[in-house]
């Protein structure tokens, strides 16, 4: 801006000029970290997606399995207890 402008000039003595560069140069580290984040977080969202898919699939071999006694529930004497969160909330909050 101007005004930025007018204080380099007045005050280069201060710094200004190598204070704005630094600024920027600190603002493309952080968007490449956030960038790299935001990658590692979908490549974490995918495992987590492919890890409930198995989970699920287990889960109804096992049942089969099991149907006669009851299922896995009945068999180890406890309620069911399945829970995949599958609100993909690592993606929804990287987006």
């Amino acid at each position: 801006t101007k005004f930025h402008s007018l204080v380099r000039w007045l005050f280069p003595m201060l710094g200004v000029s190598e204070l704005e560069k630094a600024i920027v140069n600190i603002s493309a580290v952080v968007e490449i970290l956030a960038n790299t984040t935001a990658d590692a977080l979908g490549k974490l969202q995918a495992e987590i997606d492919s890890l409930a898919k198995i989970t699920i699939q287990n889960r109804l071999a096992l049942d089969m399995l099991t149907a006669k006694e009851g299922g896995v529930c009945t068999l180890i004497n406890q309620s069911c207890c399945v829970y995949l969160n599958e609100r993909q909330q690592v993606e929804t909050d990287i987006a």
